[in-house]
């Protein structure tokens, strides 16, 4: 397999078949590893199988980031909001859904004004009430 950055074209490819094709075939693909592969995915966030119809967390996130890429939590993060590794990347990748106490606590962490935290959940109340 060639070592290497990666082109453009393998990013795309990569991205755009992220749990449609397995790692191995994403790999075979592009021409790299499947372990280059998992890592480059890992590293981009991307991520397979959301249960949650919208995610919070990284709506939280886009308000005080604007890109989610550019928050990076650290062990000072975890331990503020009470919420544990696994859990965080769990409730980041959309794989489960916020308490309302972690979302409290996320939003005094962000420092995200209540007002649009509040707006935030309340366009998510009526999203789903037009899709019941």
């Amino acid at each position: 397999m060639k070592r290497g950055h990666w082109t453009d074209e393998q990013i795309k490819f990569a991205l755009d078949n992220v749990g449609i094709l397995s790692n191995l075939d994403i790999s075979n693909q592009v021409g790299k590893t499947e372990r280059a592969v998992k890592l480059f995915l890992h590293r981009r966030r991307a991520s397979v199988g959301k249960s949650v119809k919208r995610n919070l967390v990284t709506e939280l996130i886009v308000l005080k980031f604007i890109d989610v890429s550019l928050f990076v939590p650290n062990r000072a993060f975890y331990d503020a909001v009470k919420i544990s590794q696994k859990r965080w990347w769990d409730l980041f990748h959309g794989r489960k859904s916020i308490t309302e106490d972690e979302y409290l606590s996320l939003v005094t962490f962000l420092k995200v004004s209540l007002k649009d935290a509040f707006e935030a959940r309340q366009l998510n109340l009526f999203e789903q009430d037009g899709q019941n």
